[in-house]
């Protein structure tokens, strides 16, 4: 009988757990998380680049006009030197000597002339007054004139002579730096190889070469930036100085770059990246590239007021590296998704949340564009 009353009460403490209404669970919704940037303004340019070496304005190979035993040489390499400035000296002891036989022989010869001159001048006299005949008359003047030729040809001789001894040293036809020096004492100086080397590198240039499409975009006298790391880490200003008006075998266009070298930093065979403006803007708005959706033909971005995403249009305008212009649709300090507006909608509710050590600001300088000549 016990039995069966706690049965019961157990089967009604059952019935009764199971009216037992149930509670309602409620699933809160997460917002998504977001970075913005706030818009601001700044300098974009896009522009090309292509690589290139630095090399000297001019360079001359210095030659002696004659060939010689080496005396002395003045200039090592890394020297500058003026123009006019001796280089090295050949030997000229065959030269002198036979100076001073022309020289005796032309002495000799212009004793000729001025005794033919004189009886010529004596017979002359004679002559006009039919003295003398007109085939004697002639035979004297003939000895003056042939006297005076030889006197010419030795004189050319010897400033002949006069010169070779000169040129035997050799001078710097420019001002400049030495690079090569070929010659030592005593060695064997000649026309087949250069004796020295200078480079000119009061101003440099930089030759790049460009393709067909970007070639037309250049104008002679136009103002370029070149980049040489191992000057400095900004770009120098350079001018177009020639543009080819023919391709190379490897059909692109030569152009040369004229830097200022007053200082001398720039030294020939540096690297250097040429970079070509082809559009620019100042005091304009800038976004980074990834902040700018383009989908099913619109163009827009998502701004963020009171944690709401907004979906506004926008027109574009230069591109230059990870950054690109805001034409219209936007005023400066609006806060821009710049990280996770691939993943919201217009109107959703977002969370805001950008990192204190590394706040977001879009650069106020547009990157260079390298779409060509890397």
């Amino acid at each position: 009988m016990k039995k069966t009353a706690s049965l019961l009460v157990l089967a009604c403490v059952i019935a009764m757990t199971g009216c037992t209404p149930k509670e309602e669970v409620t699933e809160e919704k997460t917002a998504r998380t977001v970075q913005t940037a706030a818009v601001t303004t700044g300098d974009i340019s896009s522009d090309f680049s292509f690589s290139g070496k630095v090399a000297a304005s001019r360079e001359v190979s210095v030659v002696p006009t004659i060939a010689g035993k080496v005396t002395g040489f003045g200039y090592e390499v890394g020297n500058s030197v003026g123009a006019g400035a001796v280089l090295f000296t050949v030997d000229s002891t065959d030269l002198q000597n036979n100076l001073r036989s022309v020289e005796a022989n032309y002495d000799a010869t212009k004793l000729q002339v001025d005794n033919a001159k004189t009886t010529l001048e004596s017979n002359q006299i004679l002559y006009d007054e039919g003295i003398i005949s007109k085939s004697d008359y002639d035979k004297l003047k003939l000895a003056y004139d042939t006297a005076q030729a030889n006197l010419t040809s030795i004189q050319i001789q010897k400033e002949n002579l006069e010169k070779n001894i000169a040129d035997c040293s050799v001078t710097a036809p420019i001002s400049g730096v030495i690079s090569a020096r070929n010659v030592e004492i005593g060695s064997f100086a000649s026309q087949s190889q250069p004796a020295y080397t200078i480079l000119d590198v009061s101003s440099v240039k930089v030759e790049v070469g460009v393709s067909e499409q970007m070639v037309n975009e250049i104008t002679i006298g136009d103002t370029v930036n070149v980049l040489l790391t191992a000057v400095s880490p900004d770009p120098l200003q350079g001018k177009v100085s020639t543009i080819s008006p023919s391709a190379s075998q490897a059909g692109t266009y030569t152009v040369k770059i004229t830097l200022d070298n007053s200082r001398g930093l720039l030294k020939p065979g540096m690297l250097a990246e040429v970079s070509f403006i082809t559009d620019s803007s100042s005091n304009t708005m800038i976004l980074p590239r990834d902040a700018v959706i383009t989908k099913d033909g619109e163009v827009y971005v998502y701004v963020v007021e009171n944690n709401i995403a907004k979906k506004v249009p926008v027109e574009t305008g230069i591109e230059s590296g990870e950054n690109i212009e805001i034409i219209s649709g936007l005023t400066p300090d609006m806060q821009v998704v710049v990280k996770g507006q691939t993943y919201i909608t217009d109107g959703e509710e977002v969370n805001v949340s950008n990192p204190e050590e590394d706040v977001l600001r879009v650069p106020v300088e547009g990157a260079q564009v390298q779409s060509e000549g890397e």
